[in-house]
């Protein structure tokens, strides 16, 4: 069995044999995990004689799944029935065969979250309520809470009902969010749907009310490792622990520095604690990096030493050779994405291919000045796990009304007019068709003739007229700027978005305000709306050019378990990276973990960047990353005026935000929920507040939605 072994280093070698009892492996980044949860997945098939039906391979992800299978068939054919899946795969096929003891049939329907919002609609629908009462993202929010409950899944499960009959009645009470819960749940019930959370739960309480099937399951799995093990939640835990209890052969493999998902779940210290949660248990270091020149790991290293709740480890790189990270202070986030398309272009004339150049970023918004630099040096790119700036629906949708106000198009009509919508659907489009096509003028034309008519009566037509007609007469005395801004306050496309709960497209949205004004900055007084428009519609028009060998974009979470040989790290800045939503030493420390996790996808080269100015997210001045400064001074190849700490928090201290209109709770306040009782107010901004609640958890809680009542206030009957 040497040939399993061969080119393992020792410590490597040590976990692939580790094939009995609790083993923790802690394995840094770029250390070779994958190779090794591999090696040993084979070792124990062929070296101990087991079948690979009794493995349990479990990975946080798909993609990591199909990775796993292929390199372990390419050493173990025998292995294509395997259990190499992820936890909710791994409980799917469990339910498809034991779902039946709970009264559900095997052929019961996963319904993802676009689902749920339709089921949501069709309740909306039969109760009367619109997102002026509740957001589908405060119903799910609030699902999601209701779920953590032990007996929602007997009030889902129990054939005769009697779990669910005292809350019956409930479900009858008018445009309650209880009541929408309830019926939320008796439509799941009434059609077997199963969500993703769901898988876990009724796996678990399958085990703890059916002892026998718990045993079949147990004695089925002789060996199981899980890998990302420090992500994994507590239902995942308490199944890990449940399926490993008879044979007690439990191998986790893992990294607590790159423990980047406690928003959804994760508890880093099921890694950290296994030692004492499994008695017994011996613990694997890996850490030699395979992945990074040793400038860049320094860098990592330097940066993640500041977290204080981590196992302690210092990774050391194989490779030799290597420049130390560039950080780059610019004088506006132009200038700092005009450096980062120059540094890609030096690097291409280099030799180096620029699908070997990643850009990295914290949240999706922060793309739009990347992409727009790379257009404007016709370096091509393609963004992964999420679509082009200009290519997103909000943004087409904001952008076409001014489209509307200058050219009058119907394509640019027909995404504005349904936007929020106005009650003009198919039928009475088809009568502004037969005007227009009769009359030789645009939808846009048709309805401004019809909006006062019997046929359009009732709908949104002639508000939607006069709203294009005031944008006009504003954009007399206003830049385009304050023209979009107007447009999209007026029109309800802001507020829709707020009511939706969607604070991506918010951000998105307050990122293309932020590109306008940058446009009126830097046009003068040749600004206009055509030519804004027009400059807009040539920088799409390159991107839609076939890409061939790109440069990568793609968010820090998307890029976690990839590798790059070249990495820039850009907005770099407080309120960016680390986030404004950050409260308590936890959290930052998580949001640490997220640079760091940046950081050490570098193989041969690493830049970061950040910018000041003023920011229309932050409203306030612009300041570097506390990220930055966490990496010892000497280890940086500092090019730009950089400040320090200290002067940065004094100079941006000065910068004045615009008014806004007050919001209606302060950061601090007591407030109440009708579903999830008292919170405190962490943050108001973006017409949301970021409440969290006594349970510990956080929502973001639409501004507009009058679901937050003061703390104080007589506390009404959900």
């Amino acid at each position: 069995m040497e040939e399993l072994l061969a080119g393992l280093n020792e410590r490597q070698r040590e976990a692939v044999t580790a094939t009995e009892g609790y083993v923790r492996v802690a394995a840094g980044a770029g250390s070779g995990k994958t190779r090794v949860l591999t090696a040993r997945y084979a070792f124990i098939a062929k070296a101990l004689g087991v079948s690979p039906d009794h493995i349990l391979s479990v990975t946080f992800t798909n993609k990591a799944a199909q990775e796993m299978k292929r390199r372990i068939r390419a050493v173990l054919p025998e292995a294509e029935g395997g259990w190499i899946l992820t936890f909710h795969s791994a409980c799917h096929k469990i339910l498809r065969e034991e779902i039946g003891k709970l009264a559900y049939p095997s052929n019961f329907m996963v319904i993802d979250e676009e689902d749920q919002k339709e089921l949501l609609q069709k309740i909306f629908r039969e109760n009367g309520l619109t997102l002026k009462d509740f957001s589908f993202r405060d119903i799910l929010d609030a699902l999601e809470y209701y779920k953590s409950e032990d007996d929602y899944v007997p009030f889902l499960t129990d054939p005769l009902r009697r779990a669910a009959a005292p809350r019956l009645p409930e479900a009858e009470k008018p445009k309650s969010l209880h009541a929408v819960i309830l019926q939320y749940l008796l439509a799941q019930r009434k059609n077997y749907y199963l969500d993703f959370n769901d898988l876990i739960q009724f796996t678990l309480f399958l085990f703890d009310t059916q002892p026998k099937v718990l045993e079949k399951w147990q004695k089925h799995f002789e060996y199981i490792q899980i890998d990302e093990f420090q992500d994994v939640s507590g239902e995942q835990y308490k199944l890990a622990r449940l399926l490993s209890g008879l044979h007690g052969n439990l191998f986790i493999v893992g990294d607590p520095d790159q423990t980047i998902y406690s928003w959804r779940g994760a508890d880093v210290g099921f890694f950290l604690n296994f030692p004492s949660l499994f008695k017994g248990a011996r613990t694997v270091v890996l850490d030699k990096n395979y992945r990074s020149v040793p400038p860049v790991l320094d860098a990592c290293n330097s940066l993640i030493a500041h977290n204080a709740d981590r196992l302690e480890k210092k990774l050391v790189a194989v490779k030799t050779g290597g420049s130390a990270p560039v950080h780059f202070h610019a004088r506006s986030r132009r200038e700092e994405c005009e450096w980062i398309a120059q540094n890609i272009l030096g690097l291409r004339q280099r030799g180096i291919p620029l699908g070997d150049i990643a850009v990295l970023y914290r949240g999706n918004y922060m793309s739009r000045p990347v992409e727009e630099a790379l257009l404007r040096k016709k370096v091509p790119y393609r963004v992964y796990g999420g679509v082009a700036f200009y290519r997103r629906k909000e943004i087409k949708d904001a952008l076409a009304y001014l489209r509307v106000l200058v050219f009058g198009d119907d394509l640019s009509f027909l995404r504005a007019i349904s936007v929020p919508a106005r009650g003009i659907g198919k039928t009475r489009l088809a009568l502004l068709r037969q005007y227009a096509d009769e009359k030789g003028c645009s939808l846009f034309s048709a309805l401004r003739a019809l909006a006062a008519g019997r046929q359009l009566r009732g709908t949104g037509g002639a508000e939607f007229v006069s709203l294009i007609d005031r944008a006009g007469d504003f954009a007399k005395e206003h830049d385009v700027a304050d023209v979009l801004d107007f447009l999209l306050q007026k029109s309800g496309m802001e507020s829709f978005l707020a009511l939706c709960g969607d604070r991506d497209r918010l951000d998105n949205l307050s990122e293309l305000k932020s590109a306008v004004r940058e446009y009126v900055e830097s046009a003068g007084e040749e600004t206009d709306i055509e030519g804004y428009l027009n400059g807009i519609s040539l920088l799409t028009a390159a991107d839609e050019e076939e890409q061939g060998d790109c440069v990568k974009l793609m968010t820090v979470h998307t890029a976690k378990g990839l590798e790059f040989p070249y990495v820039f790290v850009c907005c770099l800045n407080e309120g960016l990276f680390p986030s404004r939503k950050i409260r308590g030493r936890e959290e930052m420390e998580e949001e640490r973990r997220v640079a760091y996790v940046a950081l050490t996808r570098a193989e041969n080269g690493l830049f970061l960047s950040d910018a000041e100015g003023f920011d229309a997210q932050l409203k306030g001045g612009l300041q570097t990353s506390r990220f930055v400064f966490d990496i010892e001074r000497e280890l940086l190849d500092i090019q730009g005026d950089v400040k320090d700490a200290d002067d940065q928090r004094a100079r941006c201290g000065k910068a004045a935000a615009p008014a806004g209109k007050a919001p209606r709770f302060s950061v601090g306040d007591g407030v109440r929920h009708p579903y999830f009782g008292a919170g405190k107010v962490l943050s108001a901004e973006g017409g949301a507040y970021l409440v969290r609640f006594e349970n510990g958890k956080e929502r973001s809680v639409s501004a507009s939605s009058d679901v937050l009542i003061p703390l104080y206030a007589k506390k009404t009957d959900p």
